[in-house]
């Protein structure tokens, strides 16, 4: 596998996996026969060259000659790092090279650098603070909201019917209206306009009703009265919503897959990020440096996030998916589950975001091969969204 290879190499070994990925796409792969000069003395090529099987011969100035092996020590770097070249690199036998742009090695040498600092943060003495807090149970978790926690209760009630289960949702007018516009939306192939909401209920059924009056009331959790972390907490909401929304159309065009949950599995699959957010309203000095900031929220979000919904007594799919949401090589099985569905979402929304760049591409993801669009090419999988732009911006509206 070429990740594998990539890694014995010393310039890559501290890339992850998604650097590696977008790695492989830029170097060549070339078979050399024997008794080929390869590299000259004093050529002043951008190419590096990296041996993965045979055998090289070395000179220098000097005339001085050494053999280098593939899968040997001294093959770790490239055949010759320097600019002009200070050998000349013959091949002994049929040997099998990784040609790559020396301005490559050196843009992801500078990545396994940065990618150094989620290292540092977790030596950082709240990091190891907050982990100990979650541990212990005195990490601050966010409840379920009271309308959404009565709906499930109303639904484990035999007794229970539309008019008992309306009347709960009518205790809050914002979630009421989001109902009622949500079963006279096209997203359901409404026809005939309602305006109340045992209607709406009876039209959408008590299982989707109870999945959306949850969805629409984790809004309310998204929020801080701390200015410096307001923008961060809308931010992660907004994702979060398209998220959700891309996440329900895919749900749609992948059989047995039920849209509302995956809906929930979008707007959950960051929510481990609010309590780190609000960790930090009474640790300022985490503000200090917001990248450390984000790095923190990104290595510790899946764990706390999955602790969230564990103590919510959510699903244990929507454990996973908030615990292994962007982990984009994750492949527990060859069928698809709602994790690879939020994945395949994520990768569609951050398209042309920063840090695209360092995200595997759509077919690279084994979540994207088990989806129904996998069946495409991703291009013709971005078009087949782009249809149904109107149904995920609808979905949006409605989280809004």
């Amino acid at each position: 596998m070429v990740l594998r290879f990539l890694k014995f190499f010393l310039p890559f070994q501290h890339l992850n996996d998604h650097q590696l990925i977008e790695l492989a796409n830029l170097i060549q792969i070339k078979k050399i026969p024997a008794n080929k000069i390869i590299i000259e003395l004093n050529s002043n090529t951008s190419y590096q060259y990296f041996l993965i099987d045979g055998t090289v011969e070395v000179s220098d100035a000097t005339s001085t000659q050494w053999l280098i092996h593939s899968r040997s020590e001294n093959s770790k770097n490239p055949l010759s790092r320097y600019r002009p070249s200070r050998y000349n690199v013959k091949s002994v036998s049929e040997i099998k090279v990784v040609i790559v742009d020396l301005e490559t090695v050196l843009q992801f040498a500078n990545k396994a650098t940065q990618e150094d600092s989620s290292e540092k943060i977790k030596e950082h003495y709240l990091y190891k603070q907050l982990l100990k807090d979650l541990s212990n149970n005195r990490l601050q978790l966010p409840s379920v909201p009271d309308v959404a926690i009565k709906i499930r209760q109303s639904l484990s009630d035999e007794k229970s019917n539309f008019r008992h289960i309306a009347n709960i949702i009518a205790s809050d007018p914002a979630i009421t209206t989001k109902i009622i516009k949500t079963a006279n939306s096209a997203l359901y192939r409404s026809i005939h306009k309602i305006d109340d909401c045992q209607m709406a209920v009876t039209r959408l059924g008590t299982k989707v009703t109870s999945q959306l009056v949850t969805s629409f009331s984790m809004k309310e959790l998204f929020t801080t009265k701390n200015k410096a972390l307001k923008k961060k907490m809308m931010a992660i909401w907004k994702h979060s919503r398209e998220v959700a929304a891309l996440s329900f159309v895919l749900a749609k065009l992948t059989p047995g897959f039920n849209p509302e949950h995956a809906l929930l599995a979008g707007l959950l699959h960051d929510i481990g990020a609010i309590p780190i957010i609000t960790y930090a309203d009474k640790h300022p000095e985490l503000l200090e440096n917001e990248t450390n900031f984000d790095v923190l929220i990104e290595q510790l979000k899946g764990e706390v996030g999955a602790a969230i919904l564990t103590k919510w007594n959510f699903s244990s799919d929507l454990v996973t998916t908030a615990r292994e949401s962007e982990n984009w090589l994750r492949q527990p099985g060859e069928k698809p589950d709602y994790c690879d569905i939020i994945i395949v979402a994520q990768l569609h929304a951050l398209v042309g975001q920063a840090g695209s760049a360092e995200r595997p591409m759509l077919d690279e993801v084994p979540a994207f091969t088990k989806l129904a669009l996998g069946q495409l090419t991703p291009e013709l999988s971005i078009k087949v969204l782009e249809q149904a732009k109107e149904q995920v911006e609808e979905t949006i509206n409605l989280l809004a």
